[in-house]
């Protein structure tokens, strides 16, 4: 009997095998994604008579929610896999009037939010900010005998306040329904005092490329593909008020020619550019040699209550490039450190390709300190907001100083073109340094002296006196030659520092501070 069952089991455990079997993946979808962001809202009446009267609201995704659309952005992403489908956004809003109450009610909670005044949010992958409209309609709904008001008039003496959340909807691999609402936003505004914005402060902000690559569509056409950074916040909300007319423009420049302008796109941090008018088709894209760059560009036609007229552009972004030469012209002395800087990311885009002998700039300089911050902490340096130099629109620079491993040549000026000479570079590596490892010594105990010691201002000398006893920045026959004393050697260049000497030490630090 024994041997009946063994031989019973082992035929199932053979029949079971050849049943496949479903698999559901391991996601579960968030149950909160977060209160939306940059709410703002517009009044707008059409026609001569008047036949619709509503609100233009502009939403921003959260951080939460941007999460999840990318997510459920793709066919095959872990969403689906898991079985779930039928995925929905709405808006739902809700409005006060001067000081009355919200007209809220727990109702509106019934039925995954279909019960009331909601709109479809088209918020998906790549795109992040949506406009949905309040109209007449939604407000009858909810207005609990209120009127809306017939003309602009109204808001001299009035002002409505709104607020707004999410709706998610989804359903399983059974079609059992899920929804949540997300947290009301921040309360937006309106009247006919209303604040009047300017347009040029708000878009003064570079944006920061992620990403730019060249792929093959399925016909074999090249194409780039372009992912950015979230939008300043000041950015998002000059969209928002102007109903969505901030465009990206991208630059791009193909096999160290000439810039162009290639290609124009709404308030989107991911899309797509045909490709084949610069690279034509090939077989393989891998030796593409390209740099790409984007800013943001706005007509003040569209927010027309700041009174002002033109197209305004934000700084550019960074700059991503493929198949650039590190560097074009070098001392043999120096080729192994900057060998070296090429393998650990730390030369900045603008000296990529360039001729390593010539003297570096403030501007390249405070560039090649971010780098080395950033590769060093892993962490992203931010820019100083707002800009306190009338010289420069480098968000690299204002990073820098933000950071605290440079200073301005005054309150307003930074000087970007001047040329830095030896104990401006020691004293910003050595403040990079402080800031990469606050924790570090350093103390000047047992550094050694030099013959020309009294040149060195004294606001240098200590991070001078540092970076000698590092073996980061060195003297030469027993001088440091920190600067031109002399109207000879300043014509001469006397002490200028190269950009392959600044990159050496940049490395050096990297290797020490890590």
């Amino acid at each position: 009997m024994k041997r009946k069952v063994i031989a019973y089991l082992t035929l199932l455990a053979l029949v079971l095998a050849m049943i496949p079997l479903t698999v559901t993946a391991d996601y579960t979808p968030p149950a909160n994604v977060g209160a939306p962001e940059s709410f703002t809202v517009q009044y707008r009446e059409d026609g001569i008579e008047k036949t619709w009267i509503g609100f233009d609201a502009n939403i921003s995704a959260s951080d939460e929610l941007r999460a999840f659309v990318d997510v459920i952005g793709a066919d095959d992403s872990a969403f689906y896999e898991a079985g779930f489908s039928a995925y929905e956004l709405m808006a739902q809003i809700d409005y006060k009037v001067d000081n009355g109450s919200w007209h809220y009610k727990s109702e509106w909670d019934d039925e995954r939010g279909y019960n009331t005044n909601k709109s479809i949010c088209r918020i998906e992958k790549g795109t992040y900010s949506s406009s949905v409209v309040f109209d007449e309609g939604q407000f009858e709904s909810i207005s609990d005998g209120e009127t809306l008001a017939v003309n602009k008039s109204f808001f001299d003496a009035h002002t409505m306040h709104f607020r707004v959340r999410f709706v998610v909807n989804y359903q399983d691999e059974n079609g059992e329904y899920f929804g949540f609402f997300s947290p009301w936003s921040e309360t937006a505004s309106y009247g006919n005092n209303q604040k009047v914005e300017d347009p040029a402060r708000l878009i003064n902000h570079a944006p920061v490329l992620k990403s730019a690559e060249l792929k093959k569509s399925s016909d074999g056409s090249p194409y780039l593909n372009i992912r950015a950074d979230k939008a300043h916040e000041e950015t998002q909300l000059l969209n928002n008020i102007s109903n969505g007319w901030v465009n990206a423009d991208v630059w791009l420049k193909v096999n160290n020619g000439e810039w162009k302008s290639c290609h124009s796109d709404s308030f989107v941090e991911e899309f797509n550019i045909g490709a084949e008018a610069y690279f034509g088709l090939k077989d393989n894209y891998d030796a593409a040699v390209y740099e790409i760059k984007f800013r943001y560009v706005f007509d003040n036609y569209n927010y027309p209550a700041a009174g002002k007229s033109g197209v305004i552009y934000s700084p550019f972004s960074n700059i991503i490039s493929h198949g650039m030469a590190a560097y074009s012209n070098a001392s043999n002395w120096a080729k192994t450190e900057l060998d070296k800087a090429a393998e650990y990311d730390l030369i900045p885009q603008s000296l990529k390709g360039a001729d390593m002998t010539k003297p570096i700039t403030r501007e390249e300089f405070a560039e090649l300190a971010v780098k080395l911050y950033e590769k060093t902490t892993s962490t992203a340096a931010e820019a100083a907001s707002p800009n306190p130099f009338g010289d420069t629109k480098n968000p690299e620079i204002l990073k820098a100083f933000k950071v605290g491993v440079t200073t301005g040549t005054s309150a307003t000026t930074f000087a970007p073109k001047e040329l830095t000479n030896r104990e401006q570079v020691a004293t910003m590596l050595s403040r990079a340094i402080r800031v990469i490892a606050p924790g570090g010594d350093f103390s000047t105990a047992g550094a050694p002296t030099f013959a020309d010691q009294k040149d060195i201002s004294s606001w240098a000398l200590e991070h001078v006196m540092f970076m000698s006893k590092s073996g980061i920045i060195k003297g030469t026959d027993g001088k440091f030659m920190p600067k031109a004393v002399t109207t000879a050697q300043t014509a001469a260049g006397y002490a200028t520092t190269t950009r392959e000497q600044a990159i050496a030490m940049s490395v050096r630090s990297f290797e020490q501070f890590k």
